[in-house]
């Protein structure tokens, strides 16, 4: 929508916002232009004159350009509008924006019920969800995550040059990032096909008119395959994609070849894309996590060989920061993953316990507890569950009710395998770092028994005599 669309009233009104804001009267701006924008939600350039009205006045009353968050409660009040009544939902941000247009949480909603509009016919709404994610990279120029986010809406939304200048700011606030390069990559090359007139339909047909869909799946089945072969592929698949850019089938296909190819990251881009449009393909959600956990190994890898090989080099402080945020990073997705899996089904004890695990492993033993409780239900899991759920008392200091728990899981078990060795040895530890040396050695001993070279039983054992 176009100034020139505007009923004549709302056009009055937005020229009278414009000498407003030509004075720099910025608050009577915002006053003038908030209901039109109301009126006419499609009105794109007054909401970008409304956000610049609002950024102005609030940088003069507190002198900050940026939003430092908050406003939590007021947004999640909104939220359960966003899907189910997204223009209403739309009107209420711009309430709340008004006071903190820059806000990073009122902008995400904005977004999302912008999409859920256009979805729902408002077609011009696309642009208004792009201008709500530029908008918090103009509040906070350095969140990468955000830039990633909105890349992929210009992807998605077919403007690979927006897409190519997101990317490449990403990769000037962050050098290392590997899937903004990749990205960076991937928009270039599709701005050139576009250019060329490779996006229009008749130009693909005409590319591959002796290569159909089925004798390139029968290709990409062939064991064995080259490099050279691989990106032969990677080159029919990728014109492919140009003619139709949300067939889930070579959206795939183009995955699974980077993958091939070993190059990772571009893998991982392209398989959150097709779960992005594959209605939550759950097979594809778990191969996104298994890549990403591929690639923090790698990376986390390449670090600690890096530290270990000079520990003394002047940019080892960083490198250890890096490694320290990378695994922090890590056990953060662990944890997001894990607890989506629960709301998907939260009857589910592997779920459960997959969740308790993440939990652990990120220190957080008392929200851990409850998921593990519930998980030793599932006799399939639930030694392995008694034995994290010891090891969170024993971090919260409960060293008792820890040993308690691994003598019950001790309990369940007959032969002397890895999982009774590894149990009876925590449970001796556990003994003696609370002063019970009998308990601790009569555990270590059974162990002894059954596998000298266990660990150090041996020198625990015999140096007790």
């Amino acid at each position: 929508m176009t100034e020139a669309d505007l009923p004549q009233n709302l056009r009055s009104l937005y020229q009278k916002a414009e000498s407003a804001l030509h004075i720099q009267n910025h608050g009577y701006a915002v006053e003038l232009l908030l209901p039109i924008i109301k009126q006419a939600p499609e009105f794109l350039e007054g909401r970008k004159k409304l956000r610049k009205a609002e950024g102005a006045a609030k940088k003069a009353a507190t002198k900050k350009f940026f939003s430092m968050g908050g406003g939590g409660l007021s947004f999640m009040k909104v939220q359960g509008k966003v899907k189910k009544e997204p223009l209403a939902a739309i009107n209420e941000l711009e309430d709340l924006l008004k006071e903190d247009p820059y806000n990073p949480q009122g902008n995400n909603l904005l977004y999302e019920a912008a999409m859920n509009a256009a979805n729902a016919g408002s077609a011009g709404m696309i642009e208004t969800a792009a201008f709500a994610l530029e908008t918090i990279r103009e509040g906070n120029p350095e969140d990468t995550k955000n830039m990633h986010r909105l890349a992929e809406h210009y992807v998605l939304n077919k403007e690979p040059e927006k897409a190519a200048d997101i990317y490449q700011a990403i990769v000037r606030v962050d050098p290392t990032d590997g899937v903004a390069r990749k990205g960076l990559t991937n928009a270039n090359a599709q701005s050139s096909m576009l250019r060329q007139g490779w996006g229009q339909k008749e130009s693909v047909r005409d590319l591959l008119r002796n290569k159909d869909q089925s004798s390139s799946l029968e290709a990409d089945n062939r064991k064995g395959m080259t490099r050279e072969q691989l990106e032969e592929r990677l080159a029919e698949w990728s014109a492919k994609y140009a003619e139709d850019q949300t067939n889930i089938t070579v959206v795939k296909r183009i995955a699974d070849i980077y993958e091939n190819l070993e190059d990772f990251n571009s893998a991982l881009s392209w398989y959150e894309y097709a779960f992005s449009i594959s209605n939550g393909d759950v097979s594809l959600q778990a191969k996104v996590s298994h890549l990403h956990e591929k690639i923090d190994e790698m990376h986390i890898h390449e670090l600690q060989e890096a530290l270990t090989s000079a520990p003394d080099s002047p940019d080892a402080a960083q490198k250890q920061a890096e490694l320290d945020a990378l695994r922090q990073t890590r056990v953060d997705r662990q944890i997001a993953n894990a607890r989506d899996r629960v709301e998907r089904n939260p009857t589910d004890p592997a779920a459960r316990f997959d969740f308790g695990v993440a939990l652990y492993n990120g220190g957080h033993f008392t929200d851990a507890i409850p998921e593990l409780q519930r998980a030793k239900s599932n006799p399939h899991i639930r030694t392995k569950a008694l034995l994290t759920l010891a090891r969170c008392f024993e971090g919260k200091g409960v060293n008792d009710i820890a040993a308690n728990t691994l003598a019950e899981a001790v309990k369940d078990l007959t032969a002397m395998d890895a999982v009774k060795k590894e149990i009876l040895y925590s449970l001796g530890l556990i003994h003696d770092k609370m002063g019970r040396k009998p308990e601790a050695l009569e555990c270590f001993k059974q162990i002894y028994e059954a596998d000298y070279g266990y660990l150090d039983v041996a020198t625990r054992v015999e140096s007790s005599y």
